[in-house]
Formats: structure tokens, C-alpha cells, sequence
């Protein structure tokens, strides 16, 4: 089911549970999934809410030079496979993927502000080493 106004997706399991996709506010997706419940008819009396992993994409604006990333850090490995740089953030509690056009995506964050964070930390740091053109 999609909901248009804020644009969002929900998802529910085969257990239940509802997903909802597109919105980071916690209070602003519990709205959405109460107005869904309420539409259906059913109550919201045992609605408990979860925060989960999000994922933000980005583009740094600049081509990277994925070898010479990998060997300035240790928390950068290419990924032969998919031809991306596969960057564990630590700093940032979360893994960023970002390929040689400049563009990739946070995963294992649960909060959008810690995720660019992370991502304007790791294209500083790549800049400063040159391994952004």
C-alpha cells in the first residue's frame, strides 16, 4: 500500500508487522501507519513502534579513484564484484558502498544526520588523501 501525502510505502509480513519505507520521522510514520490501521478498521491499542536501518544515497560531485582509496585506509576495501569502494564507518556506526562516479549508499544507520556525517567525514578524508577527482 502507498500513501501519498507524506509519500511513503507500507509493508506489511506475513506476521503483521508494518514497514514503512520513505519516512525518517518517527512520530510523522507512526501517523501514517495509525491513519492505515484506523482505515481498515482495526485498532492501534497494541501499535508498538521500532527504528530501523535506513538508507540514504548521495553523490560526493567528484569521480573516485578506487584503487588509490583502498590503499591510503584500512577501513576501505574495493569490492571486485560490484566495482565499488565498501567503506566500514565506524566512526559513524555504519557502511557506506560508493562507486567510482562519486555516487553511493549508507546502510546500517538508523538516523539520516549521522549518515551524512558519515558521509561528509569519508569525502574530506578522501579528499585530503587525493582520491577524488
Amino acid at each position: 500500500m502507498s500513501n501519498e501525502s507524506p509519500k511513503s510505502t507500507l509493508i506489511i509480513d506475513k506476521y503483521g508487522s508494518i514497514i514503512v519505507h520513505n519516512i525518517s520521522r518517527h512520530e510523522v510514520a507512526k501517523l501514517i501507519v495509525q491513519n492505515f490501521l484506523l482505515s481498515i478498521g482495526m485498532s492501534e491499542d497494541n501499535l508498538k513502534l521500532e527504528r530501523g536501518e535506513i538508507l540514504v544515497q548521495f553523490s560526493l560531485g567528484k569521480s573516485v579513484l578506487l584503487e588509490l582509496a583502498e590503499d591510503r585506509f584500512t577501513d576501505i576495501i574495493l569490492d571486485e564484484e560490484i566495482g565499488a569502494l565498501r567503506i566500514d564507518a565506524k566512526r559513524h556506526n555504519c557502511r557506506i558502498i560508493l562507486f567510482n562516479n562519486g555516487k553511493g549508499v549508507v546502510l546500517g544507520q538508523s538516523s539520516k544526520n549521522v549518515a551524512k556525517l558519515a558521509t561528509k567525514y569519508w569525502s574530506e578524508q578522501l579528499e585530503n588523501e587525493g582520491a577524488l577527482a
